[in-house]
């Protein structure tokens, strides 16, 4: 017995207007930009949903793996605009090294301290005087004669009573004495500071966040690197 083939007959439907693939406008447009946004995708997304084969639909794998390169690629996209202007990545660059930014804390670790300070003018002396969280003086560090401009210096962590001050966070002021009495020598601190880690993508661009308990401070901020 001879049983023949049923053969459905070939339908034709038409998409109502704003469901159709994106037009030739559309699609112009997206070439000229060279960039598929996630309107576009969204748009071919659904379109594909909608006019798929009710008999062999698309498996959930395959779905999947759509979504999944197209977030990829916005990831991508989202990084590349975060760092799109070098900052980022400049900042990245910066953890875990030390950068002078303002201020006047002294971090003291593994017998050592460093830290900065800006001269507006020559000065034949510069004294830096070290002090506790109580306010008392622990040590003076006497620099010497230093020209106008960024200065530097360590502290090895010995008090003037002779024992090894512990390992934390200490303050310092700077005194610099001009060569002429009529002029006035003005001394700006700088902490220095490791870089712990960077946020990115704020509004003021990449932040960086500080050791010794100081708080974030924007990338522009940073006046030296060590």
């Amino acid at each position: 017995m001879t049983v023949a083939a049923s053969v459905m007959p070939a339908t034709v439907t038409s998409l109502p207007q704003g469901t159709q693939l994106p037009s030739a406008t559309s699609s112009a447009s997206t070439a000229t930009s060279g960039t598929l946004t996630e309107s576009d995708f969204l748009t071919l997304l659904t379109t594909q949903l909608e006019n798929q084969d009710p008999l062999n639909p698309q498996s959930p794998s395959d779905f999947a793996a759509e979504l999944a390169q197209f977030s990829t690629a916005s990831g991508v996209q989202t990084l590349n605009s975060t760092l799109g202007a070098g900052s980022g990545v400049q900042a990245a660059n910066l953890v875990g090294k030390n950068v002078a930014v303002s201020g006047n804390a002294l971090i003291l670790a593994s017998g050592s301290a460093q830290g900065a300070f800006n001269l507006s003018a020559a000065a034949t002396d510069v004294q830096v005087a070290i002090t506790n969280s109580s306010g008392s003086v622990v040590d003076v560090v006497d620099l010497g004669a230093m020209g106008a401009g960024n200065q530097n210096f360590s502290w090895n962590g010995q008090t003037l009573a002779g024992t090894t001050a512990s390992a934390g966070t200490y303050s310092y002021t700077v005194k610099a004495t001009s060569a002429s009495s009529a002029n006035t020598v003005t001394a700006t601190p700088y902490a220095v500071v490791p870089v712990t880690s960077v946020v990115l993508g704020g509004q003021s661009g990449p932040t960086l966040d500080l050791g010794g308990g100081l708080s974030p401070v924007a990338l522009s901020a940073v006046q030296e690197v060590y």
